[in-house]
C-alpha cells in the first residue's frame, strides 16, 4: 500500500498554563511574592506540543493520547481544533496533565502541576488499534513523558504494526525501560535522560558521548541515535558519528525545545530530506524557539528563514 506523508503523534497530552501579573510586594502570610495576575492563557504541551509544531509546520499530523473529562481537556479539545489537528483522544476518568507556569517580570516564579500516571494499559491498547488500524501514514512519533501512556504493551503494538507496515517510529524517551523502544528507527534522547539509562553521571564530551550512543543503538537495535546535549549541540550515531554544534543565543524560555526538535525532523525527513541536513535544521530550529517566550511552536517561514 503506497503511504501518505501524514503524521501520528502518539504520547503523554499536556496542557501548558500561563498566568502572569505584576509584583510589587511581599505575602504577609509568609516570605513569598505576591503576583496580582494580568492574564492568562493556555498552549498545547507535552505530546500536543509536538503535534502542535508539526501542525504549524504544514504537516497533516493526528494527536493520540488520553485526557481527563474535565475542562483542561475541553480546552486541549478546542485548541486541536483550532490548530488543524486530528484529534485522536482518549477520554478517560483522570486528571488532563496540566502545568500552571506564574510569571511576573519576565520571570517564572513557580510551576504548579496536577497530573496523574494513566494505568488502564488494556484500554488504551484497545483505542491505539482501532486508530493504528485506520493510520495510513508514514511515521509515527512517539512523545513518551512518563505518565503512563507509553507503556510496554502500547510500545509492543506500535513497534509490531510499524514493522509490518513500513512505517518509521521515532522516539522521544523517558525512564530507564528502553526495551520497550527496541527496534525503533529513531531514538532523541538528551544527556540527562542517558544518565538516568546507564545511572552514571556523563561529561558530555563527543567521545562519550558517542559510545553511550553506539552502546544504545547496538543493545536496544535502533537504527539512529541522536543525542540532544544543550549547549554542545547534538551528536548522530549511525554507520558514522556527526557532531553538530549549538549556536549561541539568549534563552528565553527552554520549555518545549525538544519537542520542536522532533517535529521538525521528522518533517523534513517526510519531505524527503538527507537526515544529516534534518538534523541541522532540528538543531537551529531547537535554538531558535528558546528565545522565544513560553512553549514556542515554529513556523514553516520560521524555519526556512534559518540557516
Amino acid at each position: 500500500m503506497s503511504r501518505t506523508n501524514d503524521i501520528l503523534v502518539i504520547g503523554d497530552v499536556m496542557l501548558d498554563q500561563y498566568v502572569s501579573g505584576s509584583t510589587d510586594r511581599l505575602s504577609p502570610e509568609a516570605p513569598v511574592p505576591v503576583v496580582k495576575i494580568d492574564s492568562q492563557f493556555s498552549v498545547l504541551g507535552g505530546a500536543a506540543n509536538v503535534a502542535n509544531n508539526l501542525a504549524a509546520l504544514g504537516a497533516n499530523v493526528s494527536l493520540l493520547g488520553v485526557v481527563g473529562r474535565d475542562d483542561n481537556a475541553r480546552i486541549v479539545n478546542e485548541l486541536l481544533e483550532a490548530k488543524g489537528i486530528a484529534n485522536q483522544l482518549l477520554d478517560e476518568d483522570i486528571f488532563t496533565t496540566v502545568k500552571t507556569r506564574v510569571i511576573s517580570r519576565n520571570q517564572q516564579m513557580v510551576r504548579v502541576d496536577r497530573e496523574e500516571v494513566f494505568s488502564d494499559e488494556d484500554a488504551f491498547v484497545n483505542h491505539l488499534s482501532g486508530v493504528l488500524s485506520f493510520f495510513q501514514g508514514s511515521a509515527i512519533i512517539v512523545s513518551d513523558y512518563a505518565k503512563g501512556v507509553c507503556s510496554p504493551g502500547a510500545m509492543k503494538v506500535i513497534l509490531t504494526w510499524a514493522t509490518n507496515n513500513d512505517v518509521k517510529v521515532l522516539i522521544d524517551p523517558k525512564g530507564t525501560d528502553w526495551s520497550k523502544y527496541e527496534g525503533a528507527f529513531l531514538i532523541k534522547p538528551n544527556v540527562k535522560e542517558l544518565e538516568e539509562l546507564f545511572n552514571t553521571s556523563i561529561e558530555n564530551t563527543n567521545s562519550e558521548i558517542a559510545q553511550f550512543g553506539k552502546e544504545i543503538r547496538s543493545r536496544y537495535n535502533i537504527e539512529h541515535v541522536l543525542i540532544t546535549r544543550s549547549e554542545e549541540g547534538m551528536t548522530h550515531i549511525h554507520d558514522e558519528i556527526l557532531h553538530v554544534k549549538s549556536r549561541k543565543v539568549d534563552i528565553y524560555d527552554l520549555s518545549g525545545a525538544g519537542d520542536t526538535v522532533i517535529a521538525v525532523l521528522v518533517f523534513l525527513i517526510q519531505q524527503g530530506e538527507d537526515i544529516s541536513i534534518a538534523i541541522n535544521k532540528a538543531n537551529q530550529a531547537g535554538s531558535y524557539v528558546i528565545t522565544k517566550p513560553n512553549t514556542y511552536a515554529i513556523s514553516n517561514t520560521e524555519l526556512n528563514s534559518l540557516n
